[in-house]
């Protein structure tokens, strides 16, 4: 689920300096991001521009300040890795979040475009190889949070183009907002839609499926059919309606759903 640097990236780091990176790795699994950034900030001035070494150093530390909500920064180091070269996997998916969650969504959609034809492309390159990558994530006031996953390509039994998970505070997962399109549901979809069928369009739906948590009678049903689509919905319109069911739960009652 994430396009790494190439191995051997940082060998020309000093042991000190190896030292360090370790440290903020460490950090940043810790949930320290600020301070993750600052000692991978203090490496990249010490390292030569355009070199392995700086473009893996400043990846992580893009994604360090993503995570402490300094996208502007982030944005700031990625987009001269894009630049100098296009096909660098990891930049494009962390500017891909970066713009997803600063709402430059024409930014975004121009680098969800070119990691799809990247991984069309070539099956055995990084951006080949990805399944899909976190796309968005939002902390929530009164605490927990959602987070929206991007495929690569249709993936599991339901054919599913996006997924969304909101947890509690404690990280417990309450509900899963998928974006699927089940072939099932293809059968009316070509009697009543021939025209978009010829043309290769299919129906989508938007499920919801409620965790035990927030559900835990075993009897009860679920799963919840939020809404279908005929033909694929742009990313807007789905994020727009998962928001809106996130934030809505914020409000309500622990146990009851919107």
């Amino acid at each position: 689920m994430r396009c790494d640097p190439p191995p051997g990236a940082l060998s020309q780091l000093s042991k000190a300096q190896k030292k360090t990176f370790m440290h903020s790795q460490d950090i940043f699994v810790a949930g320290h991001f600020a301070d993750a950034v600052g000692e991978l900030r203090g490496l990249l001035a010490q390292v030569p521009l355009n070199t392995p070494a700086q473009t893996a150093l400043a990846e992580r530390a893009a994604e360090a300040a993503i995570e402490a909500g300094d996208q502007a920064y982030a944005i700031s180091l990625l987009r001269p890795i894009e630049e100098h070269d296009g096909s660098d996997c990891l930049a494009r998916t962390l500017l891909a979040r970066a713009d997803a969650e600063t709402g430059q969504s024409a930014e975004r959609d121009a680098e969800l475009s070119a990691l799809n034809a990247m991984h069309k492309q070539d099956p055995k390159s990084p951006a080949g190889k990805l399944d899909g990558f976190e796309l968005e994530k939002h902390i929530f006031k009164g605490g927990g949070g959602i987070a929206i996953g991007y495929l690569m390509h249709p993936s599991g039994p339901h054919n599913t183009h996006l997924t969304a998970e909101i947890a509690d505070a404690s990280g417990n997962p309450l509900l899963m907002i998928e974006l699927d399109s089940d072939d099932p549901d293809q059968v009316d979809f070509r009697q009543t839609h021939p025209d978009l069928a010829a043309k290769g369009d299919r129906r989508y739906s938007l499920d919801a499926f409620v965790s035990d948590k927030l559900l835990p009678d075993s009897k009860a049903d679920h799963h919840k059919l939020i809404q279908f689509y005929d033909g694929m919905p742009s990313y807007d319109v789905v994020r727009e309606r998962i928001l809106a069911i996130a934030n809505a739960m914020q409000t309500l009652p622990p146990g009851t759903l919107p």
